[in-house]
């Protein structure tokens, strides 16, 4: 879960150590930032409203027809409503396991799925900046809805498609797959081992490390610069250490050098960005932090 406490804190430590550092001229001047690892993110990309209806509201009406515009307003409402997953799931319902068996499921046996684990957040990977624009993209005809373990290395995807004849979304397949059958393979064992281990973090930072941080009293809205690798520690914010979600609108990773981790709030307008990028010996390192 994410931590509640660091937020304020992490933004009084920041603005009395920029504001120090300001006065006496000593910051150091950010490192010059790829253009596309701090672009302006829209307000539209965020998880889901606190207004998308519940069950007991859905019973008596139909689904909006705006449902199914964005791949985003129909998975988040397909999350947390057991009416519209019977509805929109294409039984019998293939299911794959890791070991390559399949079998099906009937509407009968169907059993409500919460995609993104009952969390308060969903973590979202690209490989660049550009590939942010794909959430918003009506036309897109296939999406899916990784849940990913990273102590046993397994992938559980729930794949969707559009239905060509009606728009709308529909669970086709559910399936899984081991890390050495993933485009996200050499990624996913690093970033398990710095999720769970300080020394391996410590030593997998960029020092100095880049940072954007959101605050409504400065004119911009935001504090930008960089902190010692030490200093992360102070306000870094729990990330997931067990299992994470990832939305694939069509995204591919394949010879990547770059990732962003996307944490977005559910029905809270939080949103947190980790730059993970690979060295010239080819390690990965965080090498910067937006809030």
């Amino acid at each position: 879960m994410m931590k509640g406490k660091w937020l304020f804190g992490a933004a009084v430590v920041l603005t009395v150590m920029v504001a120090c550092q300001m006065s006496q001229r000593h910051m150091e001047a950010p490192e010059e930032a790829e253009e596309s690892d701090f672009e302006e993110v829209p307000d539209s990309f965020f998880c889901a409203s606190d207004t998308l209806p519940m069950d007991e509201e859905l019973a008596a009406e139909p689904l909006p027809v705006t449902v199914d515009e964005l791949f985003d307003d129909f998975v988040f409402l397909f999350d947390q409503s057991n009416r519209i997953q019977r509805q929109r799931i294409l039984f019998p319902l293939v299911i794959t396991e890791a070991d390559g068996e399949t079998h099906t499921m009937t509407r009968k046996d169907w059993e409500h799925r919460s995609l993104f684990l009952g969390q308060d957040f969903c973590t979202v990977l690209w490989s660049s900046r550009h590939q942010m624009a794909m959430a918003e993209d009506s036309t897109i005809s296939q999406a899916s809805v990784e849940q990913i373990y990273l102590h046993s290395r397994q992938i559980e995807t729930y794949r969707f498609e559009r239905d060509s004849m009606t728009g709308q979304w529909m669970l086709v397949a559910q399936y899984e797959e081991p890390f050495e059958q993933c485009d996200l393979q050499d990624f996913l064992d690093f970033y398990r081992q710095f999720a769970t281990d300080s020394i391996y973090q410590r030593s997998h930072l960029k020092n100095p490390l880049r940072f954007t941080m959101t605050d409504e009293n400065l004119e911009d809205g935001t504090i930008a610069g960089t902190i010692d690798a030490d200093q992360w520690f102070e306000f870094a914010p729990d990330i997931p250490q067990d299992v994470i979600t990832n939305i694939r609108y069509g995204q591919s990773y394949r010879a990547h050098n770059h990732i962003l981790m996307q944490l977005r709030g559910i029905n809270n307008g939080l949103q947190n960005i980790f730059s993970f990028s690979r060295d010239d010996n080819g390690r990965w390192r965080l090498t910067a932090f937006e809030n």
